[in-house]
């Protein structure tokens, strides 16, 4: 495997993890929001949205890593 290749291939797998853990964290606490006692609270941030986003752009990220790591170098 090329040296290039393999720093390409980290960087998009380190990207793709991190948004991997802040869609699940923001899946969390989305689950939180709407499990609340109290429905007058509401949130001012759109966990719902930032739950898509964030596991759009995981898969995106590591879809593409998986990519670099099992295309043969030439």
């Amino acid at each position: 495997m090329d040296p290039d290749a393999l720093t390409t291939f980290s960087g998009f797998a380190a990207a793709g993890s991190l948004a991997l853990v802040a869609a699940v964290l923001t899946g969390f606490r989305e689950r939180r929001h709407q499990r609340r006692a109290d429905l007058d609270q509401v949130s001012l941030v759109p966990w719902q949205f930032l739950s898509a986003v964030f596991s759009m752009l995981a898969v995106i990220l590591l879809a593409t890593a998986a990519k670099f790591y099992f295309t043969p170098v030439s």
